[in-house]
């Protein structure tokens, strides 16, 4: 998979829960606290893969685009990972 990959699967993560997140601003239902808890148990599963398929691949960094904590085009640090 390419960046470019990565970025759209993201944006779909992201958008999903964004949608999730409007459906009840408020936070008080129920059906709002399920949908997050599924759109990131999906995000999740999908950052392993990712990890699996490329050993370089930052599931950290990834998990904070979708959540909305970084940007979809920002980059994650070029440090080691030990």
């Amino acid at each position: 998979m390419t960046r470019k990959d990565y970025i759209a699967i993201a944006e779909a993560l992201r958008y999903a829960r964004g949608h999730a997140m409007a459906a009840n601003p408020n936070h008080d239902g129920g059906n709002v606290e399920a949908e997050l808890s599924g759109v990131m148990a999906a995000a999740e599963y999908i950052a392993n893969v990712m990890t699996e398929d490329n050993p370089r691949f930052d599931r950290e960094h990834f998990l904070a685009v979708v959540r909305g904590e970084k940007e979809l085009t920002s980059r994650p640090s070029r440090k080691e990972k030990r």
